[in-house]
């Protein structure tokens, strides 16, 4: 049975009004796609940035956190995109976060960091192409930030940072193309991050392992494609010394496949309910009892936590009895308590924060 975070360790919608809920950010509803969490301005704090419009232009915005909530924002940029994603990151190593905006059939952009919080264009990259996420790692270790561009039904787009915000982007070579949301991990201990790829459209996630010199090979498949998976992510979740692979999906309950010393992931554990359907997922230790805990952010059902509690066992907890169109989850520490709290995106609703208040009980 689900319990209400109210009660379990989170401040949630219900602690609030639901027609004006205090931790927002802002004030009017968008059809956001997701969030991005990071310190922009290099005050200690950490900042947001709201992805918005998914298949119609809207305005992205830059929340700024006073330490007593977000409660300056300003936008991105006078020009409005169909993003699924603004992604803080420092792709220029000058020690301040820069953003990479993903945008559908719409030219994506990068934004350069004055140190200040202050944002400026730079430049155009990768070709325009039916995005709808971007996953961020150094996938060929020399030190500089890259980023996979995944595209439905197209091919996705690796760009490599060669420094200097000079990119080389090369298309991941895949048979059948639905891709939803890449999780970037080393997954056999050879110091290369590897990629899990979630997809769509009947075909199943994919591991390509990465061989260096910029080249991956696909390792193997693992789920039917029948349930479509919108979210993956990667943490060892038994706490084993193996990775694990956690899969958000639609038609069907959510996954973790169990890595092994074989490399198979054939060992699963089913979570949350088979009518549930689950566009994001993001994993932390909320609780701080050493298992890596996960919070599912839901299509027209409750948001939820899942409480890690043995590694085999979880329980349920919903963030908030109400539902939205929520596409994006993100954790951080947003007040800075030592506490990882939740960040929600909802298309054409509020995008909510959930503090965590574990450590009050």
């Amino acid at each position: 049975m689900a319990s209400f975070a109210q009660e379990r360790g989170f401040h949630s919608k219900n602690d609030m009004s639901a027609e004006e809920p205090r931790f927002s950010f802002g004030s009017t509803k968008h059809r956001t796609a997701s969030i991005s969490l990071g310190d922009i301005n290099n005050d200690g704090k950490i900042d947001a940035v709201i992805a918005n419009g998914r298949h119609w232009p809207e305005t992205n915005y830059i929340f700024y956190n006073s330490g007593k909530g977000f409660n300056s924002m300003m936008a991105l940029d006078n020009l409005s995109s169909t993003s699924y994603a603004a992604e803080l990151v420092d792709l220029d190593n000058d020690g301040d976060l820069d953003i990479v905006e993903i945008n559908d059939n719409s030219p994506h952009r990068i934004y350069t960091n004055d140190g200040l919080g202050h944002f400026k264009f730079h430049s155009e990259i990768a070709e325009v192409s039916d995005a709808r996420n971007v996953a961020l790692g150094d996938l060929d270790n020399n030190g500089f930030m890259d980023f996979i561009i995944t595209n439905r039904g197209q091919q996705n787009m690796i760009c490599y940072n060669n420094g200097k915000l000079n990119f080389d982007c090369v298309k991941l070579q895949t048979n059948k193309n639905a891709t939803i949301d890449i999780a970037i991990q080393d997954l056999n201990g050879d110091n290369l991050p590897d990629l899990v790829l979630a997809n769509r459209d009947n075909i199943p996630n994919e591991i390509f392992i990465n061989k260096g010199n910029r080249q991956f090979t696909k390792k193997l498949d693992f789920g039917s494609g029948t349930f479509e998976t919108r979210s993956v992510a990667i943490a060892d979740m038994n706490n084993d010394g193996i990775l694990d692979i956690v899969t958000g999906n639609i038609n069907g309950s959510n996954i973790i496949y169990f890595g092994d010393k074989n490399f198979t992931f054939n060992q699963t554990l089913l979570f949350g309910s088979k009518d549930t359907d689950t566009f994001s997922i993001a994993l932390a230790d909320f609780n701080k009892d050493g298992f890596i805990d996960i919070v599912t952010g839901n299509y027209l059902k409750p948001n939820s936590v899942f409480l890690n509690l043995d590694g085999k066992t979880f329980e349920e907890i919903n963030l908030t009895d109400s539902s939205s169109r929520t596409y994006g989850v993100t954790v951080g520490d947003i007040n800075s308590d030592g506490w990882i709290d939740i960040a929600i995106a909802n298309s054409d609703d509020f995008n909510l924060y959930y503090l965590n208040i574990f450590h009050k009980k």
